[in-house]
């Protein structure tokens, strides 16, 4: 008998400190992210972009379907354009080791863009995000080096568009 208290007290502790974990994230104002609440103009967007089947132009178009966004092939069929002005990797030294030989290297990928209406005037300022990673560098591995370094790319496209839906829905949009 005394094992089935234990058991059942076991139970309301892990079930108190789950409510309490639960009331402490609702209390800080944590949600999951649901869907973006992008700007109106963006019902139907055309993405003005120089690789459109990059992982970031990939990631980003199928990222505003998610977002209820119609994706149009053509200019003249969109309600607003998304002119993606640079999308650019910068490979760098990030440290070096006591005998002055790099040990570590940065890869930062830089996206400008802004949102256009139909007649491309500006509907927002030029916005722009910059992600990086640090890895390791060995010069007697290149190739595991050049494998890491793809890697870091493609995540940090994937990481970019996430982040441009962030921006497009905190856009401050200029009225004409």
């Amino acid at each position: 008998m005394l094992g089935m208290d234990s058991m059942l007290s076991h139970r309301r502790t892990r079930s108190a400190l789950l409510l309490g974990c639960c009331l402490l994230l609702g209390a800080c104002g944590f949600q999951l992210r649901g869907v973006a609440d992008l700007p109106p103009v963006m019902a139907r967007t055309y993405v003005q972009i120089a690789d459109r089947y990059s992982e970031f132009g990939r990631g980003l178009e199928r990222k505003l379907r998610a977002n209820n966004v119609q994706v149009v092939s053509e200019p003249q069929q969109a309600s607003a354009i998304l002119d993606i002005m640079e999308a650019r990797f910068v490979r760098e030294a990030a440290s070096f080791s006591g005998d002055a030989l790099i040990s570590e290297l940065r890869l930062t990928y830089r996206v400008a863009f802004r949102l256009l209406d139909v007649d491309g005037k500006p509907l927002s300022g030029r916005n722009e995000v910059v992600l990086f990673r640090d890895y390791s560098f060995d010069s007697s591995a290149v190739l595991a080096s050049q494998s890491e370094e793809e890697f870091l790319r493609e995540d940090l496209e994937s990481s970019m568009s996430t982040e441009v839906i962030i921006r497009l829905e905190a856009l401050e949009l200029e009225r004409s």
